[in-house]
């Protein structure tokens, strides 16, 4: 199959604009909406607690409850799919619309003030947002070892996609942020910005699908074959793989440390630094540049240094930097924006290094049990991200609550940067253990590029 050309590249890429710029405006300014900070002046639109633990976390495991195996079930039916569109973009097109509706309508609550109405309202909504994720964004990302079975490609389109990424979250944390009205008490220009977003992000997720021809793009290698696996029989063939296994639970407590700061930010800017929610751009901006610096030294270190010992040298980096960084900003706020800065880093490397390292994988294992399971393989990840998801949202919405979130009493904010590390050095102790060398000879066996 031909390399794809720059025009496809970016199509593509965009995908992962949309899907990020919606999780990131979810992700970043949810929790600000119906649980503000007190100093904000804005009123709270749900319960604070129940039975002692967060209602923000109560809601977001429930979402993530009901959407337990939606992420496997439009896996394996991707992968099984034999439908004329492509078997991955048939997906795509029934999620797009939905997906982006859901993300702009959880910033509309019903009731204006604090209800337990407000509270079912998310519940609902943020349940079908996350449906709606798995149905776009796992067929989605099962794309890139289809479209690039080459392991250079693969880690070329992929840091691209790391691009698109910072893209959409740059617009959505720092962008968009600086329109907000710096006095905003009823947040309605944060409910307007969340709806001018979640359109943008419609137009980005459509791009791939009007962009890529999968069905003419899309050749089997030899020997290889659609998977046929129902859903369990392909679940069990996914956690058997040790290779993924150790790969997805590091990067998932990656992704627990990364979405903790994500979540936090506000709290950071408006606890912590005394200034308004118009001002995260202002202090998130210099990672995002720093981020966009560091693209350009990924593909050239995946090939030297491999994929594995980024994500380690990534995460203890990052936890160094969140773990003492947070604790010290709150006592000399001056050091938020070189510890921002410095975060990029290991940031960037967390947005481009583990999809081309998750191709790999399902390149390796479909070149040595001759079926192509990427859906699967991109599913189960997905899976197990909404539950960290949950999990980070949640812990920092009960530290918040539990333990002060207002300038006289800010230690649960604080306490998410000590968190945020230790999720991260668990994170490392998988990656450690990642059989890098053993993915790259059954990929080399096979035919498969050299990194």
């Amino acid at each position: 199959m031909a390399s794809l050309s720059v025009a496809q590249r970016l199509a593509y890429a965009s995908g992962q604009a949309g899907n990020v710029l919606g999780y990131q405006l979810v992700a970043t300014f949810l929790l600000p909406l119906y649980l503000p900070p007190l100093v904000s002046g804005a009123t709270s639109r749900m319960p604070g607690l129940a039975w002692g633990v967060g209602t923000f976390f109560l809601i977001n495991v429930l979402a993530r409850g009901i959407d337990t195996f939606f992420d496997p079930f439009i896996a394996n039916h991707s992968d099984r799919s034999r439908h004329p569109f492509g078997r991955r973009r048939a997906f795509m097109i029934a999620g797009a619309a939905p997906l982006a509706l859901c993300t702009g309508l959880m910033f509309f609550p019903p009731i204006a003030g604090e209800s337990p109405a407000n509270a079912g309202f998310l519940a609902l909504t943020l349940t079908a947002y996350f449906c709606f994720y798995s149905t776009y964004v796992a067929p989605y990302l099962a794309l890139l070892p289809e479209l690039a079975p080459d392991k250079d490609e693969s880690t070329d389109i992929a840091t691209l996609q790391a691009g698109a990424a910072l893209f959409g979250g740059m617009i959505a944390s720092v962008v968009a942020p600086m329109f907000l009205p710096a006095v905003d008490p009823d947040r309605r220009g944060l409910q307007t910005m969340a709806a001018v977003l979640a359109a943008i992000s419609f137009v980005m997720l459509v791009i791939p699908i009007l962009g890529i021809d999968e069905t003419r793009l899309i050749r089997r290698a030899q020997g290889e074959a659609a998977s046929h696996a129902g859903l369990l029989a392909s679940l069990k063939q996914t956690a058997k793989d040790r290779a993924f296994v150790r790969y997805v639970l590091g990067n998932n407590f990656f992704f627990v440390g990364f979405t903790i700061v994500q979540t936090a930010a506000p709290a950071y800017v408006e606890v912590l630094l005394g200034r308004p929610l118009a001002d995260l751009g202002l202090v998130i901006g210099p990672l995002f540049g720093a981020a966009g610096l560091a693209f350009f030294a990924v593909p050239p270190l995946q090939r030297r240094v491999g994929k594995r010992r980024l994500m380690i040298g990534g995460s203890v980096m990052l936890a160094l930097l969140i773990g003492a960084g947070v604790p010290l900003i709150a006592w000399q706020p001056a050091f938020a924006i070189p510890i921002f800065a410095l975060s990029g880093v290991p940031i960037a490397l967390f947005l481009a290094v583990p999809n081309a390292m998750l191709a790999d994988i399902c390149a390796a294992n479909a070149r040595r049990t001759g079926e192509q399971r990427e859906g699967m393989f991109f599913g189960a990840q997905g899976f197990l991200q909404k539950i960290s998801l949950g999990l980070a949202v949640g812990a920092v919405s009960w530290l918040s609550e539990a333990f002060g979130k207002s300038t006289t009493e800010p230690l649960g904010v604080i306490l998410t940067g000590p968190l945020c590390a230790l999720a991260l050095l668990a994170g490392t102790c998988f990656f450690w253990r990642y059989p890098e060398a053993e993915v790259q000879r059954e990929m080399e066996k096979s035919g498969g590029g050299g990194n």
